[in-house]
């Protein structure tokens, strides 16, 4: 006798402390046998909850023959269903022949909250996981139970804690305002698309009575030692490298000695009116060199030099070395790939925002994963490529991929709470499944306490700005990430997000050229495309407009960018804006 009243809403299921499993109004429908709860519990874990019938009957009753199990199987199956069916639930449960399926669509589960949820204090005291449903007979499943505790109680306990101080302002940080937004796309710098390696080698210095011989091994020794602060490098110490370039060694040896992939080093040599100091960073396999940059100051600064020539390359050397990476990752053959391939592989097909390139990155995460389980980065990698194609509908089972986040995204934070490249992607992981923003500030803000300022957290804080409804924040966050530094390889989604303030601030002259500079690049990223649609719209340019919004259309069309934004104004003034482009 279902309740069609139940089937709009949505079931809540309790694992953690005593079990509880309760109707869309709050009835509570008592499941009484320890063998159902630990059957739904299962089914419950599984992202697509979805067990096959041998797993089950091996898990529940792998001490009985067979044909026993089997009758055991069915038998509570359908004590289960009946229940249920009284309830008006009888379609959460899907029976096939092989297989058993748990209609997650249609089930809130705790399990899913922990640290998702900005407050997860009420989960933390509510005990073990299935309290006392423990089967002594079931060896499979007593084995299984005692890992998930594990996962479960590490969940409980982890605090993303408030950081002791707000961020500088953006003064404090520049040494003064932030230029005219304009200014971003003026000089039309070049788009860019575990851990690399680098040392940093001597600077080889032509010392006179102006340009003393230790200038050279000082600049070296700063940039080190900013370098070695970069989450997303490992720095060997630069005096590893001297040594080996002490015994004449050529550059492609010195990296194979030290086992790293990229090298850096210069000169500084007296010139006509100064100080010439050149900056380069090569390749260690090949000695090519993947870039250069020079310096000329006056002899006066001398004393700062170091410092300076630090400050302006060190964000420029990571994002060239990023840029490699990911380059790298997509040339290698994919039968040879280690989990460092994974990685970067996984890194530069996510940033096609195509399907088929999103759904290989997830297979790639997987394997990473299954490579390093305790490794936070190889989480919020799969947590972000998860979350994203569930953003984008990528999948037939979207609830599925949204559950596949959510675990890893806890594992994330289980594994890695102060990495803050780490924190970056799982921050983004939220936005993308339209989690909690509460808590995706929080862990923006933690990892702005850990690395001030740093830019890729910049970057990930103003998307949740975005997505919180502050468009003010996070044009701030994304203009200090890109004044930081110019060239980062996530320039052009910068502009967007700052294109899309704009939009929110009823600017759209001053978005227009912002948007336009993007979508060159980010021709397959629905965000760029619609935003640009809605700029080009109000300036009047009817062509770009129309062109934007087949595009758009063409990337799955408003939907999937709408669901980024969580303030329910701003949401409909952009479904609004985006009708109105569509029909120039």
């Amino acid at each position: 006798m279902g309740d069609a009243l139940h089937r709009g809403g949505k079931f809540r299921i309790d694992l953690v402390g005593p079990f509880g499993f309760f109707a869309p109004d709050g009835e509570r429908i008592d499941i009484r046998s320890r063998k159902a709860v630990a059957l739904l519990a299962l089914l419950a874990f599984a992202p697509n909850g979805l067990r096959t019938r041998g797993w089950l009957q091996a898990m529940l009753w792998g001490t009985r023959g067979q044909a026993q199990a089997q009758s055991s199987l069915r038998r509570e199956l359908s004590t289960l269903c009946a229940i249920l069916e009284e309830h008006g639930a009888d379609d959460l449960l899907v029976r096939e022949s092989q297989r058993i399926q748990l209609r997650l669509d249609r089930i809130v589960i705790d399990i899913d909250q922990l640290v998702v949820a900005p407050k997860p204090d009420a989960m933390k005291d509510k005990g073990d996981l299935l309290e006392g449903i423990d089967l002594p007979d079931c060896d499979e499943f007593e084995e299984w139970l005692l890992r998930q505790r594990g996962r479960i109680a590490e969940l409980q306990r982890i605090s993303i804690p408030e950081p002791d101080a707000a961020l500088a302002p953006v003064e404090e940080v520049l040494g003064g305002p932030l230029p005219p937004t304009a200014s971003l796309i003026a000089d039309k710098p070049p788009a860019l698309p575990p851990k690399p390696s680098v040392a940093v080698l001597p600077f080889q210095t032509v010392a006179t009575p102006e340009v003393p011989g230790w200038l050279g091994e000082s600049i070296a020794e700063d940039i080190g030692l900013t370098l070695a602060q970069l989450p997303q490098l490992f720095v060997v110490a630069s005096s590893a490298a001297a040594a080996l370039a002490e015994r004449r060694m050529t550059p492609s040896e010195i990296a194979r000695t030290l086992g790293v992939r990229y090298l850096l080093g210069g000169s500084v040599r007296p010139s006509a009116t100064g100080i010439r100091t050149a900056v380069q960073l090569l390749d260690g396999a090949s000695g090519q060199q993947l870039w250069v940059q020079g310096f000329e100051t006056g002899r006066e600064a001398i004393a700062s030099l170091a410092e300076s020539v630090t400050v302006a390359v060190a964000p420029q050397i990571w994002t060239r070395i990023d840029v490699a990476e990911r380059h790298r990752g997509l040339a290698s053959p994919v039968a040879r790939m280690d989990s460092y391939d994974l990685y970067w592989r996984a890194n530069a097909l996510y940033r096609n925002w195509q399907r088929e390139s999103g759904l290989e990155a997830i297979q790639l995460t997987d394997e990473l994963v299954a490579i390093n389980p305790t490794c936070p980065l190889s989480a919020s990698l799969a947590a972000f490529c998860n979350g994203i194609a569930y953003a984008f509908s990528w999948t037939i089972d979207r609830e599925a991929t949204r559950r596949a986040a959510i675990h890893h995204f806890q594992n994330t934070l289980r594994l890695g709470g102060d990495n803050v490249e780490a924190l970056g992607y799982a921050a983004g992981t939220l936005v993308s499944i339209g989690g909690d923003m509460a808590q995706a500030d929080r862990l923006v803000t933690h990892a702005l306490s850990l690395l001030p300022p740093y830019q890729p957290t910049l970057f990930w804080g103003g998307w949740v700005d975005i997505a919180n409804g502050n468009p003010v924040r996070a044009r701030e966050r994304f203009e200090l990430s890109l004044r930081i530094n110019p060239a980062a390889g996530v320039r052009n989604y910068a502009l967007t997000g700052i294109g899309v303030s704009l939009l929110f601030a009823g600017d759209a002259a001053a978005a227009f050229p912002l948007l336009r500079h993007a979508a060159a690049e980010l021709q397959t990223y629905p965000t760029t495309q619609a935003a640009l649609a809605i700029a080009a719209a109000q300036v009047g340019d009817r062509d770009a407009a129309r062109a934007a919004s087949h595009q758009l259309a063409s990337l799955g069309g408003a939907e999937v960018v709408l669901r980024t934004f969580q303030d329910p104004g701003q949401r409909a003034l952009l479904a609004a804006a985006l009708d109105a482009a569509a029909t120039l």
